[in-house]
């Protein structure tokens, strides 16, 4: 029974792990595909295979290294797939942009908390905007009609938005002596 239950605990701790880093998965896996269908379809790729190796990780190492080398493999796949139909892509350039962007992995994630923290700052009307545009998905021409603004209206409202966010996100990495 004890085994039973140390498993479904490391079932639980890998799962956890595993939601924490899909964001970052997505975002490395499409910094090396250019058609995000096809980079959702790698992470599901990827989603499976961690899926039945979740055994195979030991505890005591990097997750995040583990299912980035899951995923960079299953980008390699889905390349030699696609070249074997006739679409060519360097191994090299692969490589290159793996390395690139877990260079920058850092420096991505800290823009994104701050980005964060910048939305609530924002007004209440303008997070509810970017709320419903960005998380949501609301078409901008739906919202216009949901609440009788014009569509050109609401753009410039957005428009200005990504503007405060942008200074936002500058200044304040800029205070902690970031890029």
């Amino acid at each position: 029974m004890q085994s039973n239950d140390a498993e479904g605990r490391q079932l639980d701790d890998v799962l956890a792990l595993f939601a924490r880093y899909q964001r970052r998965l997505h975002a490395y896996i499409g910094s090396m595909l250019s058609n995000p269908a096809e980079a959702d379809e790698v992470l599901q790729e990827t989603n499976i295979v961690v899926w039945k190796k979740f055994q195979q990780f030991e505890p005591a190492t990097d997750f995040r290294a583990w299912v980035f080398q899951i995923a960079y493999y299953e980008v390699r796949k889905h390349l030699e797939r696609k070249q074997r139909n006739g679409v060519t892509f360097s191994p090299d350039l692969l490589d290159e942009l793996s390395a690139e962007y877990q260079s920058r992995e850092g420096l991505l994630e800290e823009r994104r908390e701050t980005l964060t923290g910048c939305v609530q700052k924002l007004r209440a009307d303008d997070r509810e905007l970017v709320e419903r545009v960005y998380g949501q998905g609301v078409d901008v021409g739906q919202l216009a009609e949901q609440t009788g603004r014009e569509k050109t209206s609401i753009y410039r409202s957005l428009r200005r938005i990504r503007q405060l966010l942008f200074e936002c996100v500058e200044r304040t990495l800029g205070a902690q002596g970031n890029p």
